[in-house]
């Protein structure tokens, strides 16, 4: 028996030997697969915002998806991405992580990079917390470790190494967990640091090309190129602050302070609003902000104000979703919904746990913290949940799952698993 943190801050009790016991027993539905016109190519989708593609069948939500296959797989809280008929994710393999290609068809393993590390902390255990990234033919993935590898993504063969991080490093409380940008020939990286927190690598060779002076200790949110004011700004969070920076060379363009309860450390992805406005959300009592951004004067080259705050989007780690002027999200562990440009709150819906949010055309796939998944439409007007079931085992799942051409592909610490939601 042991305890297991799952979002919130009261342990789950979990038996030591129950180890896939809560998977629903399943009968395998594998005909000839579907042609894979889509990727999942980086955390939280191709754009990173968590739509999937449009889809390209006809689902049946009202129905359970059929199981293609499932199998164990290794610790770690990594979500999935895919190239073309390969699924791909880190994980803990012993003293490895273990970056690993499977067929999409079966499941089967097709090749394996590993690095030998292990990261661990008493809040979320072992294993690895970045997600690869896919671009153009080639995996990037960022080790525990601060090691970054680019990888063909059909044969598994390692074309560069480079170290990111010194022996000085210090690492956030709960690891290295922010996934690589891929930018216009650049692979970003926000790893904190009191000299250089953001850095960029040329993408064919793995050779610094740029460091910030922006600095302070690294949090978890990943790097993100924002539209704002039709520009380009990545914007990256460190303890304390958000900035935005010149993705070209790493200038500083602005800074603003973000301060969170408790750990101080920004997880959920930012949001672009409009295009003079974004959004900020977090948990630990915190909630949610939408700032506006314009062009200053002088030393002020961008001014950034605040237009409104709310504590009904309470987002710790789970992404909302931005859809038609409506944000969907989990506010701690309790689904909503809030007007964009006010913060509005239009409802409140059920918990659904600490999980993941994937907009699918007009439905929100939410894969809570202890495997079940939910399905609920994205209409502003009323809550309506279609389909709540168990998919996975009842292991701690903080992985974001993909979505392609009508097939789900989930993980959690212990299980990996695809799933047919199209139409029969």
């Amino acid at each position: 028996m042991s305890l297991e943190w799952r979002g919130g801050m009261i342990p789950h009790l979990k038996m030591a030997s129950s180890k896939g016991s809560e998977e629903p027993a399943r009968d395998y539905f594998r005909p000839p697969l579907r042609e894979t016109t889509q990727n999942w190519s980086q955390f939280r989708g191709p754009k990173k915002d968590g739509h999937a593609p449009t889809p390209t069948v006809v689902m049946d939500w009202k129905r359970p998806p059929k199981a293609r296959w499932s199998m164990p797989c290794g610790l770690g809280h990594s979500s999935i991405i895919t190239s073309g008929k390969l699924v791909i994710t880190l994980e803990q393999d012993g003293n490895q992580e273990i970056l690993t290609a499977r067929k999409l068809d079966d499941g089967t393993a097709v090749w394996k990079v590993s690095e030998k590390t292990k990261w661990h902390d008493s809040m979320s255990g072992i294993g690895p917390r970045s997600t690869p990234t896919l671009s153009q033919g080639k995996i990037y993935a960022l080790f525990s470790n601060g090691r970054l590898s680019c990888v063909d993504a059909n044969n598994g063969e390692t074309i560069w190494n480079t170290q990111t991080v010194g022996a000085d490093y210090d690492f956030p409380e709960w690891g290295l967990s922010a996934s690589p940008l891929v930018w216009n020939g650049l692979i970003i990286l926000n790893t904190g640091g009191y000299n250089s927190a953001t850095q960029a690598y040329a993408k064919d060779s793995g050779d610094l090309i740029w460091t910030s002076s922006l600095h302070g200790r690294g949090v978890y949110m990943s790097p993100d190129i924002l539209s704002l004011l039709g520009e380009d700004h990545l914007v990256v969070a460190l303890e304390g602050k958000i900035a935005g920076l010149n993705p070209n060379n790493g200038d500083t363009l602005w800074e603003k302070p973000w301060k969170i309860f408790l750990n101080n450390a920004q997880i959920v992805q930012p949001i672009a609003i409009s295009e003079n406005s974004f959004l900020l959300a977090a948990g630990y009592g915190k909630g949610a902000e939408c700032f506006s951004i314009q062009h200053g004067a002088g030393k002020k080259r961008y001014l950034i104000d605040s237009i409104w705050t709310s504590k009904d989007l309470k987002a710790k780690f789970s992404n909302p979703v931005l859809k038609d002027g409506y944000l969907y999200g989990l506010s701690e562990n309790l689904l909503v919904c809030l007007e964009a440009k006010s913060g509005k709150r239009m409802w409140r819906g059920k918990k659904y746990g600490y999980g993941r949010i994937l907009l699918v055309g007009d439905n929100l796939l939410i894969l809570g913290h202890s495997g079940v998944l939910s399905i609920i439409e994205a209409k502003p007007d009323e809550f309506r949940e279609i389909y709540s079931k168990q998919l996975l085992s009842d292991a701690r799942c903080w992985n974001g799952p993909a979505w392609v051409n009508g097939y789900l592909i989930a993980r959690n610490g212990e299980q990996i698993a695809c799933f047919d939601w199209a139409k029969r």
